[in-house]
């Protein structure tokens, strides 16, 4: 059994990361943190695991977290993951960053995280963990960048369509994602009497996702999209649902489309091809991403709908299958 740690267990993507990990054959839950001011049974926290583990949450020390695992997920707010990822990755320890610190270089996380990035050489060596993409450096790497939860659902949309120059560079993206996306904050906009039935916009052309898709698709595919992406927040506990809006460079039929999607993602278990559009209800609870696609009569307009659990295959599942490709585990380890 590989031992594994937690430190920011207490957040949304924290507490759905310890679920899944405490449901997986091949690892130990042996050490699990957050912001606590003293242990306390993880159980308290959230009773629902009582009868899972009896493990304490612990005030966040790396190096008992070191000497207590083989294998650190660090589920934080932005901008504290790089304090601590040196000091795992120099005892040998692997590890897995859901937090934006390791995603973008340099200079464009201190454009958007308004931070100077304090772990250049280590930014420099981090995998961006999608594992469709990546799988075969993912398998090799200490450190994975986990994806954001936007990001992914746009990734896996878009880059088949520029992998074969398929699309125009310009393309119009909206995505509604469940409130859960913001985190557990104690924010007015997130009380239940202000989310409840409600949906807005907010970040337009200016998300920090935005910049995550760009550079992932460019270094992909060398083709540079452009993104006019409009982020929304929805009333719905769970889930995003992602909408490409795009020109086709030449007539294409939907049935070809489809057959691009399957041929690409064929050998990716995580990956479902709709024969109609998706719906969000069918991936709330799960690690897939969904695919759907519809075509114009004129052949050269259409939209590809992409649609996941924000916090599983956009955060939490997403890390174990990077997780798993980096032990040599099988993919689906731990959801089966």
């Amino acid at each position: 059994m590989v031992k594994v740690g937690v430190i920011g267990a207490t957040g949304f993507t924290g507490e759905k990361l310890v679920e899944i990990l405490l449901n997986h054959p091949k690892v130990e839950v042996a050490y699990i943190a957050s912001r606590t001011k003293k242990p306390l049974l993880y159980s308290e926290i959230f009773p629902k695991f009582a009868q899972k583990t009896k493990i304490k949450c612990e005030p966040i020390n790396v190096g008992k977290a070191v000497d207590s695992c083989d294998f650190l997920f660090l589920a934080l707010p932005h901008t504290v993951s790089m304090r601590f990822v040196p000091a795992i990755l120099s005892k040998g320890k692997k590890v897995i960053d859901l937090s934006a610190d390791y995603r973008l270089n340099a200079s464009l996380y201190k454009k958007f995280y308004n931070t100077t990035h304090l772990d250049s050489k280590n930014l420099k060596k981090a995998v961006y963990g999608l594992p469709e993409l990546f799988a075969a450096k993912i398998k090799k790497t200490q450190l994975v960048a986990n994806p954001g939860c936007y990001a992914t659902s746009l990734i896996l949309a878009l880059y088949p369509l520029f992998n074969q120059n398929l699309v125009e560079v310009k393309v119009a993206v909206d995505s509604k994602s469940a409130v859960t996306g913001a985190g557990r904050k104690a924010l007015l906009d997130f009380h239940y009497s202000n989310i409840e039935n409600n949906f807005w916009a907010y970040k337009p052309f200016l998300h920090q996702h935005q910049p995550e898709v760009c550079r992932v698709i460019k270094g992909k595919s060398g083709s540079s999209p452009q993104l006019s992406f409009l982020p929304q927040v929805a009333g719905f506990e769970a889930g995003i649902y992602t909408t490409v809006h795009c020109s086709f460079k030449q007539r294409i039929t939907q049935a070809r489309l489809k057959t691009i999607y399957q041929d690409y993602y064929k050998d990716s278990f995580f990956i479902r091809i709709s024969n109609s559009l998706p719906k969000l209800k069918d991936v709330v609870g799960t690690n897939f991403c969904d695919l759907g696609f519809a075509v114009d009569k004129s052949g050269r307009n259409g939209i590809i709908v992409s649609s996941i659990d924000n916090l599983i295959k956009g955060a939490a599942g997403q890390a174990v299958q990077n997780m798993n490709l980096m032990l040599g585990l099988g993919e689906t380890a731990g959801f089966l």
